[in-house]
């Protein structure tokens, strides 16, 4: 870090010559409004000449010597050039009009008869015009993109492209109640919406230099009617329904070209999710119930759950150069299941089996207040500041039954345990910016800072009844342990990151990056354990073999060179990052502790090319390290399942995984075709693997850790669809396909486990404006998990067949919707095998002026079949698991939606 300091200094001590220099922006957009990205932008100033290609927002700049004119030549293949002259202004900024580039055959007296173009491909984004995926009115947004080529929404909302789940969604490029998808996608109408945009999301640090690097995320981004930034929409909705189920909402919006005031309130018991907490702290926002949509409510998720929502979204512009946007978010929910759980651990000596019956309940709250404030004191110059606040509480009860077979040996297990859980999570992140005079010369900064604590009481009240068949006479032995388990668990997370560009040629498309990164993650765990004597003890005898206070820091310091270009046709990075690690950790008062050091060589490439506007290639390069956790590295016992216990290993160190990803991705304007493929491939060095132990005798085993190689995997997907008659009829076909070679220890023994996951799709859809808009789908899944130790190998398969027919017909303001779905289960274990039919059904009519008023009535589950069944993998270990879900009951609702705009007034897009 001091070595750094001096060169942060040196570097910052340019931005005040650079402020002085004569400044030219522009920006280029396609005949429907649209930013271009990757226009070959010239600028002609008497003798001289510059280069520049457009951003992912279509804007360009340049920066040099003020001239009496200038010529801006802009080109882009399969578009007309635009060749414009201008006259220099009086001051040190010439903001240039927007360019518009045509196609060949078109003209600009002509542009307001050009037909709608669906697809647009962007390098790392895909953008679909809203106008060319027909919804009726008062949909909701997540309508429109049911109809996207590529793009897939499942019937609890969630969102998945190329494979790929997305994390958030914006409106105008700022999340939208903390990024949260469901809280936009089905509450803001499809009506607003003018185009919508899938992009893979590498940070705001990349957003803002064009230096990508690492995992993107994937994003939606909305973006909204330019006529449609002034006024107010809103729409409210009151359901009641048999068995006492009911639904209510109210979403209220006030547009003001750049403020924009968002108010959600919700409240059900039919399983429609509301805020949904997203994992981080940073995200959250409401799922409402517009009942625009034909899934709105019923049935989603895991067991029967009743759930409150409210929350405030706030986006303004102060003045014009700070823009703030925030949200706050409540949420309390509470959920009842029942589950029926088969686990199989295959092993050389014998496979260990578990049937496991289980009821719960549990009840949480959150809040959770973010916040963001971006300011550009001039075009030179970017600051953002994102702090973040949440508060989350949980209390959940669970009893289970679990009959665990082991050759001649079995146990049943009966448990009863109660946790009460209480969860601060706080941080923020500041970026800075600074462009300097010459073209390409960029220098920034981010700071993060967060921290979570997490502070538990679990009581645990389990019966062990032992049984051994192999001897003589018949052995049984019955275990009893009450305990009170007390954890507080904090983490402190840092990370900096510098980065800086030196052009290397007077365009500015050539560039070296240096960069350094330091994060610093420091984790302490304090668990107390008390063995009680019954059930109502409230005091107990303190454990302290399995007590422990355990502190650990992991500290990486990652620096990096790369050569980076932009071209007409293509962009290309190369680079190589150094990546020295160092972990301590420490058992207070136990005198055990843990240190070691090492370094990762990581090399990072990134080519793009572009084919033609809309078909281009993609591929990247990258690596990371992650660090074990406390669990995994601690030396102290964890004994409260004593048929599972688990040991840390405190000389564990840090995985290392290196990734290779392809993408094409081709939209053909002609046929109105469009194909996506991805394929990645992933090595993890050192690799952090289970050493599950069996007792020579009974049930029990304990679970430690080690580092290994050998572990790699294969994921890809693709996706083709054609639509025929104007967009009237829609074939698609889609195919998923994973593979990972995994490592793992059982008795000493290694497993070098195979898992395969084939899914194969087809769809049919037929969208008659007003009259009908139907899909047919059929997909096939297979699964192959293959056990292979030196001296036995064993194969499981499962398949899974899901055949579906959804849609609505349209009679005038009537209209009927009806959602079929056949699950056919094969290879599953027979206590939760099941192959349920899923009938729902609506109708619904619209009236009053503008159709302001849906009276409808639905019926969910039909056939009373909602099951939950699912499969997983996890080293030597097979899990299929069955739910309970919320099954057949009848819901009658009453929509009002109101809307009232002023008209076209310049965007407030910030």
């Amino acid at each position: 870090m001091r070595q750094l300091l001096p060169l942060l200094f040196f570097l910052l001590g340019f931005t005040a010559r650079g402020q002085e220099r004569w400044n030219i922006k522009g920006s280029v957009v396609d005949t429907s409004g649209q930013p271009l990205s990757g226009v070959s932008i010239k600028l002609l100033q008497g003798h001289d000449s510059a280069f520049s290609l457009t951003s992912q927002k279509g804007e360009f700049s340049f920066t040099g010597q003020k001239t009496d004119s200038f010529t801006i030549v802009a080109t882009y293949t399969g578009l007309q050039t635009v060749q414009q002259s201008y006259r220099s202004n009086s001051g040190s900024f010439f903001q240039l009009a927007p360019i518009v580039l045509l196609p060949f055959s078109q003209s600009m007296d002509n542009i307001v008869i050009r037909s709608v173009r669906p697809v647009t491909l962007k390098e790392d984004t895909v953008q679909f015009n809203a106008d060319a995926y027909k919804v009726r009115d008062g949909a909701p947004v997540e309508d429109v993109i049911k109809k996207l080529p590529g793009v897939t929404v499942d019937k609890d909302g969630n969102i998945e492209s190329a494979g790929k789940k997305v994390a958030r969604v914006r409106i105008n490029g700022k999340d939208f109640f903390g990024g949260d998808v469901q809280t936009a996608t089905q509450n803001i109408p499809a009506e607003l919406i003018q185009s919508i945009q899938v992009i893979d999301d590498y940070g705001d640090q990349a957003n803002i230099t064009g230096i990508k690097s690492g995992e993107p995320e994937k994003v939606i981004n909305i973006i909204t009617k330019q006529n449609r930034n002034k006024g107010a929409f809103g729409n409210s909705t009151i359901a009641a329904g048999d068995k006492g189920r009911y639904a209510g909402n109210i979403f209220v919006n006030r547009f003001d070209e750049e403020q924009q005031i968002s108010l959600l309130g919700a409240v059900n018991n039919t399983n429609a999710n509301l805020f949904n907490f997203n994992g981080g702290g940073r995200g959250g926002g409401a799922r409402g119930a517009n009942f625009g949509s034909e899934n709105r409510a019923g049935g989603g998720g895991s067991g029967i759950t009743l759930s409150r929502s409210v929350g405030l979204n706030f986006r303004d512009k102060w003045g014009k150069k700070l823009s703030v946007y925030g949200s706050y978010s409540f949420s309390a929910r509470q959920t009842s299941i029942v589950s029926s759980v088969f686990s199989q651990d295959i092993n050389p000596l014998n496979i260990r089996t578990t049937q496991r019956e289980s009821v719960s309940q549990n009840s949480s709250q959150n809040h959770r207040l973010t916040w963001n404030m971006e300011y550009s004191p001039d075009s030179f110059n970017y600051f953002k500041i994102s702090p973040y606040l949440s508060q989350s509480r949980s209390d959940n009860e669970s009893r289970s039954h679990s009959g665990i077979n082991r050759h001649q040996y079995y146990t049943l297990n009966e448990n009863h345990s109660t946790v009460n859980s209480n969860s601060p999570n706080a941080g923020g992140n500041l970026l800075y910016n600074h462009k300097f005079g010459r073209r390409g010369r960029n220098f920034s900064a981010n700071l993060a800072l967060d921290y979570s604590g997490n502070d538990a009481g679990r009581f645990s009240n389990s019966s062990y009844h032992n049984i051994d068949s192999a001897s003589t006479p018949l052995s049984i032995r019955d275990t009893l342990q009450i305990q009170q388990i007390n954890t507080a668990t904090t983490n402190r997370r840092t990370n900096l990151r510098f980065s800086y560009t030196e052009p290397l040629n007077a365009s500015g498309t050539t560039v070296l990056e240096l960069n350094y990164e330091w994060n610093k993650s420091a984790t302490e765990s304090i668990k107390e354990v008390s063995d009680l004597l019954d059930s109502v003890s409230k005091t107990g005898v303190f454990n302290d073999r399995q007590s422990n206070h355990y502190r650990y820091q992991f500290t990486t310091n990652r620096r990096g060179i790369s050569l980076k270009g932009r071209n007409e046709k293509y962009n290309y990075s190369i680079g190589i990052q150094s990546q020295p690690n160092r972990l301590t950790g420490n058992t207070v008062g136990k005198n055990q502790s843990t240190a070691y050091r090492n370094s990762n060589w990581i090399p990072e490439a990134r080519f793009v090319y572009n084919f033609a506007r809309n078909n281009t290639f993609t591929a990247t390069m990258d690596g990371w390290a992650r660090e074990p956790n406390f669990v995994q590295l601690q030396p102290v016992a964890d004994s409260s399942s004593l048929n599972n216990i688990v040991l840390g290993n405190p000389n564990l160190t840090n995985e290392l995984t290196n990734r290779v990803s392809l993408q094409y991705h081709k939209f053909d304007p002609k046929v109105g075709s469009s194909l996506f493929l991805n394929f990645s491939y992933d090595k993890t060095s050192d690799k952090i693997v289970s050493n599950r132990i069996n007792n020579s005798t009974g049930t029990g085993r304990t679970t430690t850790f080690l580092n290994t190689d050998g572990f790699f995997g294969y994921n890809g997907n693709a996706s083709f669809t054609q639509p025929f008659a104007n967009r009237k009829y829609t074939a698609g076909i889609n195919m998923a396909a994973s593979y990972d070679n995994n490592i793992s220890y059982t008795d000493g023994l290694k497993n070098k486990g195979r898992n395969w996951s084939v899914r194969s799709g087809v769809n049919f859809r037929v969208d008659l404006e007003n009259k009908v808009d139907v899909t047919l789908r059929a997909d096939y899944t297979t699964y192959q998990t293959t056990t292979r130790y030196a001296a036995f190998t064993n194969d499981t398969r499962a398949q899974s067949l899901n055949l579906g027919v959804s849609g609505k017909n349209y009679f005038g303001d009537l209209a009927v919707g009806y959602d079929f779905s056949q699950l056919v289960n094969y290879g599953f274990s027979s206590s939760v095998n099941s192959n349920p039919a899923i009938l729902n059904l609506y109708t619904e009519y619209r009236m009053l002026k503008g159709k302001k008023l849906t009276l409808r009535l639905q019926g969910f589950d039909l056939f009373n079949k909602n099951i939950g069944i699912t499969r997983s993998v996890n080293e030597t270990t097979i899990t299929d698991s069955r739910t309970t879900r919320l099954a057949r009951y009848f819901l009658f609702s009453v929509n009002l939606r109101m809307s009232r705009f002023a008209g076209a007034v310049k965007s407030g897009r910030g």
